[in-house]
């Protein structure tokens, strides 16, 4: 009897102690969920699995407030983080860089390039993290410049151009004949945070359609300008750089060059008084890809253009190119045409 009740007390013990340890392996296995799933490391890996390998860019753009330009959609959105990420590897790695107010920060790459940026924030309450917001990072974005005569009606996308950002151009060190008053500036737009490869610029002037020329990341807003006037300006502008680049080089005189000039502005007296020249020794040179864009009007009496070629130089046995490329600024009074100024056009590269 007492054999019997020992053998029912050690089996109910094992089947007691069964059941707790089943029941502790379920807690500790769900705990372990938690607190897997509670890892900012986790946490960030659910955007790949969840919303890129899965497609779905524009349930991420409202679920993790990612805000895209007021010049894109929805499906530029889709198009670029398509582009971006099909056939690529995607990782998340820990980044030191975060905006004020965040805890931690996460990057998220397609291959080598980074996609998004992940912002996290810990918990109000008890242990973990929250996605706080993600936004794209430079390497799917887009930067373009817009060059646009004052008061001329621009838009990205069929959305209008914002007044803010236009920022009149400098004129170039005038001639005291010339008013900067009487002249019409142009302006420069930076837009940043583009997604489109190519996106729609449209212009109008007094509700007419304007030409918009494309060149590489810098879109310049064309003008009526009488064609005799317009066509001796580039011709001026092109004989004026190519001769300052022989001369730069060497290979022409400072007369020849100087022919172009008008010998009173700051221009023509700083090639006249520079020592620095940029020579090879080379057997001969040549002038490649002249390019002569961007016809731009201030006034009857001042014009600009964009003069870009390759100068190749010819060395022993191989060749050397100076890439010139200049807004090239021509006044005109009455039938005489002179170079004013030569600077670089506006930069697109972001700091």
């Amino acid at each position: 009897m007492k054999k019997k009740r020992f053998y029912k007390l050690y089996f109910s013990a094992i089947v007691i102690f069964l059941i707790l340890l089943i029941a502790g392996s379920i807690i500790l296995t769900t705990w372990l969920k938690s607190y897997e799933k509670a890892q900012p490391a986790t946490i960030v890996n659910t955007v790949i699995t969840d919303y890129l390998d899965t497609g779905k860019y524009t349930k991420l753009q409202k679920d993790l407030d990612l805000e895209i330009s007021e010049y894109e959609t929805e499906e530029s959105l889709v198009a670029a983080l398509k582009a971006a990420t099909d056939g690529k590897k995607l990782t998340a790695s820990h980044s030191s860089l975060k905006p004020e107010g965040i805890d931690l920060s996460y990057i998220i790459k397609a291959d080598d390039t980074k996609i998004l940026n992940v912002y996290l924030k810990k918990h109000k309450i008890g242990k973990g993290y929250d996605i706080a917001y993600v936004e794209l990072a430079k390497g799917v974005l887009k930067t373009i410049n817009i060059v646009v005569p004052k008061g001329t009606d621009v838009t990205i996308n069929g959305v209008a151009l914002s007044d803010d950002l236009r920022e009149d151009n400098e004129f170039p060190s005038l001639p005291s004949t010339i008013d900067v008053k009487t002249l019409k500036p142009t302006q420069t737009a930076k837009v940043t945070g583009l997604l489109s490869e190519s996106p729609v610029i449209k212009a109008t002037e007094n509700g007419k359609d304007v030409e918009v020329v494309n060149e590489g990341t810098t879109y310049t807003v064309a003008q009526s300008i009488d064609k005799t006037v317009g066509d001796k300006v580039q011709q001026v502008a092109q004989a004026a750089a190519e001769a300052y680049a022989a001369y730069m080089q060497k290979d022409g005189s400072f007369g020849a060059f100087a022919q172009y000039c008008d010998s009173s502005t700051p221009f023509y007296k700083n090639v006249a008084s520079s020592l620095v020249q940029f020579v090879k020794n080379h057997n001969g040179y040549k002038n490649e890809n002249m390019s002569v864009t961007s016809l731009t009007k201030y006034s009857d009496s001042l014009y600009s253009c964009r003069v870009s070629f390759k100068h190749v130089l010819q060395l022993s046995g191989s060749t050397y190119s100076d890439n010139f490329d200049k807004i090239v600024f021509v006044t005109k009074n009455k039938d005489t045409y002179k170079v004013i100024d030569m600077q670089n056009p506006v930069s697109t590269t972001e700091s």
